[in-house]
């Protein structure tokens, strides 16, 4: 039985709230597991995928240091999912501060049979 809107919904909302869990504990296990291999991101990590962002992560290169997501809505598109928030952050990326108020859009799909996190962009916004 295929999954309703609904469902889907509460999947992305998951994924995506363990996503940032995992980010703060630095649980690179987690990430791996919901993020796409090709997932890629535009902003404030130009041209990373999702190999180079763990590896960061475990080298300690990047170090978020908060992180919460707000304003969550979730639009299904048939085997796609969007998520839009504003996200409020403190990262430190290679010794360089990056912290603010971010409009973000997550885009998920469903491959084999799981809901995996393919792209992200962030937009800084003004608070």
């Amino acid at each position: 039985m295929a999954a309703t809107d609904s469902q889907i919904e509460h999947d992305v909302r998951r994924l995506s709230s363990e996503w940032v869990a995992a980010l703060l504990q630095r649980d690179t296990a987690t990430l791996a597991r919901v993020m796409a291999r090709d997932c890629t991101f535009t902003y404030p990590l130009e041209g990373h995928g999702t190999e180079q962002f763990i590896a960061d992560v475990s080298s300690d290169d990047l170090k978020v240091e908060s992180m919460t997501r707000d304003n969550v809505e979730v639009r299904v598109f048939g085997r796609t999912a969007v998520l839009t928030s504003l996200d409020t952050a403190k990262w430190l990326y290679k010794g360089h501060i990056i912290e603010g108020y971010y409009r973000s859009i997550q885009v998920y799909a469903e491959r084999e049979e799981r809901w995996q996190f393919v792209a992200i962009q962030a937009c800084p916004i003004a608070q």
